[in-house]
């Protein structure tokens, strides 16, 4: 044979030699670092190079963190998602990075706040899922809202509201909250017996159910449907007086505007005791749907033209019901719980009056 006497490793270098840089460029996107500087560029001084040129120009996205307390001090600490602890970096982020997976917030001092401000670069690239875990105090919601509030909300896609009034101290200090989101397609209000109220209006007087119906009758600039996501622990006549004036509205309405709402309810008296309903407006040519959900206890509220796409709101409307929002766009959790979560006396540092509410 003629290659009987040839050393396997001048083979296997003349038949790799063969794959373009470009083709093993690619292939290195699917392999770990470690895998690459440990093994791949030990093979040649041709792949030694290879690797060099795919660190060079490799894009990175950042995986889920938390920043939180680095246990028994009140320092804070970065640990990712393989639970490595890491200290709150103090540069601006790398050029190469153009993304992040998620980040929880569960302590913050003033090394987090810069950490975050640098970190924002990102936020302008990726839409924001933003989860809102705090005990209802004032101060710890004000702290939030001066901030780190003002570097998300251009880009906050989606919001959840996991504890009861965190909504309503939120708009304390800032009323119109939801609407000074852009972009804010999604809300998902955890907690139970909370619905939309009449009429529509986010002043400093309205009621939260006021507020969100302000919100979710401002339509986007992208059209595309607002979704409500709710919990409802009504009795029947609170929740038939609701229903009269949802109604009303939308029979008076002179200007069109979409959107669905998914409805959770608890109680199967209650449950049963709704009625389905088709209603038309041929002014702004729309029709307002309640439908139950596969017999269970979710209902739907649809608000969309009569003459619809059909593909396209089916689409909308199986979204809506199985909505997950850690499937959608890029997750920040604010989870704190105790004013001593917030270190280095920043809310101590806070001034009197503030500067967020309006009288």
């Amino acid at each position: 044979m003629p290659f009987d006497n040839v050393p396997s490793w001048i083979i296997e270098d003349v038949l790799l030699s063969f794959i373009s840089a470009d083709c093993w460029l690619c292939v290195f996107d699917l392999l770990a670092p470690s895998q690459l500087g440990l093994g791949i560029a030990l093979i040649s001084h041709r792949f030694d190079f290879y690797v060099d040129e795919h660190f060079k120009t490799r894009k990175w996205t950042l995986k889920f963190m938390e920043i939180w307390r680095k246990n028994g001090t009140r320092e804070m600490e970065i640990v990712n998602c393989y639970w490595k602890r890491l200290p709150i970096p103090q540069i601006q982020m790398p050029r190469k990075v153009i993304g992040f997976e998620g980040i929880r917030i569960s302590f913050i001092g003033r090394n987090a706040i810069a950490f975050l401000h640098r970190f924002s670069s990102l936020f302008a690239a990726c839409p924001i899922n933003l989860s809102i875990i705090l005990k209802n105090s004032d101060r710890l919601l004000e702290f939030i809202l001066r901030n780190i509030w003002p570097m998300l909300k251009d880009k906050i896609c989606g919001i959840i509201f996991y504890c009861l009034n965190n909504l309503r101290i939120l708009r304390h200090f800032v009323p119109s909250l939801l609407n000074d989101c852009p972009l804010l397609r999604v809300v998902n209000v955890y907690y139970d017996d909370f619905f939309i109220e009449f009429p529509a209006d986010d002043s400093a007087a309205a009621s939260d159910g006021q507020a969100m119906a302000k919100w979710l009758f401002t339509p986007l600039q992208s059209n595309v449907p607002k979704v409500l996501i709710c919990s409802l622990d009504l009795n029947a006549a609170k929740w038939l007086s609701s229903t009269e004036a949802f109604k009303a509205a939308f029979v008076s309405a002179s200007s069109p505007v979409n959107f669905i709402a998914v409805i959770r309810v608890h109680r199967w008296p209650f449950a049963a005791s709704i009625v389905p309903f088709d209603l038309s407006n041929k002014l702004t040519r729309e029709q307002l749907t309640l439908k139950r959900i596969d017999y269970s206890y979710r209902f739907l509220f649809v608000r969309c033209p009569i003459a619809r796409d059909e593909s396209k709101w089916t689409k909308w409307e199986e979204e809506a019901i199985g909505w997950q929002f850690y499937d959608h766009w890029k997750q920040i959790q604010i989870a704190i719980n105790r004013e001593d979560e917030i270190g280095d006396g920043l809310l101590d540092a806070m001034p009197g009056p503030s500067d967020h509410q309006q009288k």
